[in-house]
């Protein structure tokens, strides 16, 4: 169990207490959270002297949940129309500012973060595996963690509904949902995310809806609306009930984000030819991330691995008996596609295949497109061309392979990610009518990097 708590308003000075009480609670059932805390959160609370603040958060673990939160423009705004390198830069340069604030208030680098609201960008878990957070919260992602993008990205799966807490049979709801959650884990293990707006325990609206809603960036932004004192007590006493629920729960240990990556398995992964024989016969199959041998294998492990194995055979004239393929994003743009597909042989796409390994160790990414018998390829009819390959080459045979026309996009299992990340723009906080197709585009094609974590017990 994770217990996260979304740190985030800055505005409204009577939520600072709220922090106070909230890490004594979590003191007195000897646990500790994650309190994933915006950049000007962290500064407001040193420009007001909140040293005790500060001191009781210093117990727990620090996560951060960006820069400015909601202020204009936030990284979706600012990310719109821009390509793969230049949004990672973008992110960078306005994340680490706050990542290196909360590590000298706080005395700790962040161990994870959060996504405010629905500021969905693709290059922001890359950046921030780039600047040393190692998990993505919230978001397109699931309550079990996936890789993606080269970080652990995990969603909740509770959520504490602070205004709520306080009604007649709310927590039994709760608390039954948590055991239908914590039933369906038994056999596997897993985690089990619970999210908490601490600033919702003390007022009645969102900070930021009353500031910042449909692209509003006032001069002077006004406190949340409180609850009085005694709900407040209401609804921290209701929290409080939930907190020892868990706790005394049978074979359930509350962890933070920073014990997080410590239980799975990491993001390498090598296969033997066995392994990518079978892994080559699912992807022309099915087009998504295969568990082979109980190794999880994104398209992107898949691409680098059979690319790799051919160029090894273009140089050598064998195959390798095993491949550890190097991490590698996926297309950094919109591959085109083949309008028939057509045949080429087992040596024409192994010139390809090696081609294209040789962009993936230089550039970091699938190639968007290769040349193969004087057309334009896209990375998905590549690869499925290489697997043929492969599997005639394994056999002992040299003929023609089909090089297909496909969609181009990953065929995830039951998860439709468009309509995730559409879904992040219904965002109060954006202006009216907010989307962008640069987003949705870049996110399909990093797909190629998805695959489930594994437990490593």
């Amino acid at each position: 169990m994770v217990f996260q708590l979304d740190t985030e308003d800055f505005v409204t000075p009577e939520t600072d207490d709220v922090l106070l009480d909230l890490a004594k609670l979590f003191d007195k059932y000897g646990v500790r959270a994650t309190f994933a805390v915006v950049g000007e959160k962290a500064r407001v609370l040193r420009q007001r002297g909140r040293r005790d603040v500060i001191e009781a958060l210093k117990r727990h673990d620090i996560a951060y949940q960006s820069n400015y939160h909601s202020l204009h423009p936030t990284i979706a705004e600012q990310l719109r129309d821009s390509g793969w390198d230049e949004g990672v830069k973008i992110v960078i340069d306005r994340e680490e500012p706050g990542l290196r604030d909360l590590e000298e208030i706080f005395g700790k680098f962040p161990s994870a973060y959060i996504q405010p609201g629905g500021d969905w960008a693709p290059q922001v878990p890359y950046a921030m595996g780039k600047l040393g957070i190692p998990v993505y919260a919230d978001g397109i992602f699931e309550p079990q963690p996936f890789w993606f993008c080269g970080v652990l990205a995990v969603r909740y799966a509770l959520y504490f509904d602070e205004r709520r807490g306080p009604e007649p049979g709310y927590l039994d709801g709760l608390k039954a949902r948590f055991e239908e959650l914590y039933r369906s884990l038994l056999g596997s293990g897993g985690v089990l995310v619970v999210v908490l707006h601490p600033c919702m325990l003390r007022t009645d609206e969102f900070w930021d809806a009353v500031n910042f809603a449909r692209g509003a960036m006032p001069a002077e932004a006004k406190p949340a609306p409180l609850c009085s004192e005694e709900e407040y007590r209401a609804r921290l006493r209701a929290f409080e009930d939930f907190v020892s629920f868990v706790v005394g729960h049978e074979r359930v240990e509350v962890i933070t984000y920073r014990e997080l990556p410590g239980l799975y398995r990491g993001l390498e992964v090598e296969l033997s030819a066995s392994d990518l024989a079978t892994l080559a016969n699912c992807l022309l199959e099915k087009p998504t991330y295969h568990v082979v041998g109980g190794k999880p294998v994104s398209l992107a492990d898949a691409f680098g691995a059979l690319s790799c194995s051919l160029s090894i055979y273009l140089e050598k004239g064998v195959l390798p008996s095993s491949v550890r393929p190097p991490f590698a994003l996926g297309p950094l743009e919109r591959p085109p596609k083949l309008e028939k597909g057509f045949e080429a042989t087992v040596e024409e796409v192994a010139v390809a295949a090696a081609k294209a390994y040789s962009e993936v160790t230089a550039r970091g990414a699938v190639p968007a497109e290769i040349r193969l018998s004087g057309k334009a390829v896209g990375s998905l009819s590549l690869l499925k061309a290489m697997a043929n390959a492969y599997l005639q080459l394994r056999n002992g045979s040299r003929g023609f392979v089909e090089v297909p026309a496909t969609s181009e996009e990953p065929a995830i299992p039951d998860a439709d990610f468009a309509s995730r990340v559409e879904s992040q723009w219904k965002w109060v906080i954006f202006p009216e009518g907010f989307r962008s197709q640069r987003i949705l585009d870049l996110t399909i094609m990093q797909l190629w990097t998805l695959k489930p974590a594994t437990l490593k017990v």
